[in-house]
């Protein structure tokens, strides 16, 4: 194992002549970058490649990035970007993201790209002027991994890394203490909106700012419905155990979370008793359900919002109307035909019976719906690269 002290704003040249060596000859070299260390292989060279899978103890069906010396060279040469893509490429890149785009070449791309059928793989561009002169020399892109072995800590020195891996490295250049353990910010920007797969030295609003007037989300993991009515304690909590229970019997049971809330400003306390009765006869236990008031964090963490009436969904409406895209009518959404009353009635001052009606009334429409949940829950599940565990 070979070390070598350096300044990576300013590259040695024979320091820069035996890292062009090692790569060739297929070594594994620790290099410097902007965020963590990163070891780099040739990633043409497929016996480096699966070395490098070896010693970093990865398996396969997570793949490494690629470090270019240009967004110039990654456009020319190994990525398919359209002109709205090479905009935000120009505007993210040299920086401290990873950006997923279609890869232009085939070979060894089971290392970079996830699935047999997915040509999408995660670029870096060099930053620091040694990396920079290294990739122009070299001409390929070299492996950007974090230099440590899967599951262990982020490596801040070299000394770390070496503790870490004893002398199964070829190359190390010791450029000082990583400047930033949390790593790069990966973005894929051939999803639309533009959807952040890890949040890492640079958050959502930064990226949100550098980016506009583009749109961009986060990764979600779970789809989130959220029922809503009027003081929550009757129709919206009825609506969330008895979609709970639907839930609780599809392959969907641990993507999915159901909540509610209400438009009434400082509500709270338990669900009416005649709820809890009706929805207790119905299979549905709400009797720990504690009402709320609709907020705007509940608001941007659910990806459907269903109002039981006519006044929730235009306070919805009115209150979030950027939000507007993902709020609903529990009676008339996907309905093809024209309804009398679009509303489900509150059953606030009424007896038992009309308790029961109002409860059976929400069931059938949330069986009705239940279709459309799924087609909103596959394409979420597409969006965000989710899938089901087996």
């Amino acid at each position: 194992m070979e070390y070598y002290k350096i300044n990576p704003l300013k590259p040695d040249r024979k320091i820069l002549t035996r890292t062009l060596e090692v790569l060739k000859a297929g070594g594994i070299i620790v290099y410097p970058t902007n965020t963590l260390y990163g070891l780099g292989v040739d990633v043409f060279n497929q016996r480096a490649l699966e070395r490098l899978f070896v010693v970093k103890q990865r398996t396969i069906d997570q793949p490494v990035s690629l470090m270019v010396a240009s967004v110039e060279q990654l456009i020319e040469l190994f990525a398919r970007a359209d002109q709205r893509q090479t905009n935000v490429l120009k505007k993210l890149l040299p920086g401290k993201f990873t950006v997923i785009l279609k890869s232009k070449f085939k070979q060894n791309l089971a290392y970079f790209s996830s699935g047999s059928r997915n040509t999408k793989v995660g670029f870096r561009v060099a930053e620091l002027p040694f990396n920079q002169k290294l990739l122009i020399k070299f001409g390929n892109p070299i492996s950007s991994t974090s230099a440590n072995v899967s599951g262990k800590p982020n490596a801040k020195t070299v000394q770390e890394i070496i503790a870490q891996f004893g002398d199964r490295l070829d190359l190390i250049l010791d450029a000082g203490p990583a400047p930033d353990l949390t790593g790069s910010t990966i973005i894929d920007i051939t999803k639309n909106p533009f959807l952040i797969l890890r949040e890492g030295s640079v958050g959502l609003q930064e990226v949100k700012k550098i980016i506009a007037p583009e749109k961009v989300l986060k990764r979600k993991t779970e789809f989130v419905v959220t029922f809503v009515c009027s003081g929550n304690i009757c129709r919206s909590p009825m609506a969330e155990g008895i979609l709970k229970e639907f839930f609780s019997k599809t392959k969907f049971k641990n993507l999915v979370t159901v909540q509610s809330a209400g438009t009434l400003d400082n509500t709270s306390g338990p669900a009416h008793p005649n709820a809890v009765s009706v929805a207790r006869s119905l299979g549905v236990d709400i009797a720990a359900h504690q009402a709320r008031t609709i907020t705007r964090e509940i608001v941007e963490q659910s990806d459907m919002i269903i109002g039981m009436a006519l006044n929730h969904l235009e306070y919805l409406k009115s209150h979030f109307p950027e939000h507007a895209e993902k709020v609903a009518l529990l009676k008339t959404w996907e309905r093809k035909t024209g309804i009398g009353n679009p509303s489900i009635p509150d059953p606030i001052g009424h007896d038992l019976n009309f308790f029961k009606k109002v409860a059976e009334e929400i069931k059938n429409e949330i069986k009705r719906i239940m279709p459309f949940l799924f087609q909103r829950i596959k394409k979420f599940m597409e969006y965000n690269d989710l899938s089901l565990e087996k």
